[in-house]
């Protein structure tokens, strides 16, 4: 190859690399957790704080709730209508095959592809130390659950 083609051929790939190095894949389908919640919710900011997120939550030594945004990269684009968040104890089985989380939360809200949204969990409301939770973000279209985006968080003491 003629030296001026290969330098030629050389500066494209140098030129395009950081380019498609640029754009991080979106991980459909998944929920991430946070300690606190991004002030930039830019999609390429969340993918970039998703990549770091730790699925464990310490316990707020003062109000003795577990406190973390989660964020939802939604496997396809949600519809018109309120979201829905099920939280499910993964230690109990038998609710996990019987559909009956721990607790459900409706959200006016109407994302399409990316959901952030702040969870304060408290132990009197039935939440334990030291259990690993199912987070499901959805939404119910007419009576089936659509689920866009799971993940787990782990109660830490």
């Amino acid at each position: 190859m003629p030296a001026s083609r290969s330098f030629l051929l050389c500066c494209v790939l140098l030129l395009g690399a950081p380019a498609a190095m640029a754009k991080e894949p979106t991980p459909k389908g998944k929920v991430f957790v946070l300690p606190e919640r991004p002030k930039d919710t830019s999609p390429q900011e969340l993918v970039r704080l998703a990549k770091s997120a730790k699925p464990e939550v310490p316990r707020d030594a003062k109000t003795k709730t577990w406190n973390f945004s989660a964020v939802a990269f939604f496997k396809k684009k949600s519809v018109q209508g309120p979201i829905t968040i099920w939280l499910y104890d993964k230690a109990d089985k038998e609710a996990l095959k019987a559909k009956e989380p721990v607790q459900v939360l409706s959200l006016d809200s109407s994302p399409r592809d990316v959901f952030v949204h702040d969870f304060e969990l408290d132990p009197d409301a039935g939440y334990n130390k030291d259990h690993v939770y199912l987070l499901m973000i959805g939404q119910i279209i007419g009576k089936r659950d659509t689920v866009y985006a799971s993940g787990e968080v782990k109660l830490l003491k």
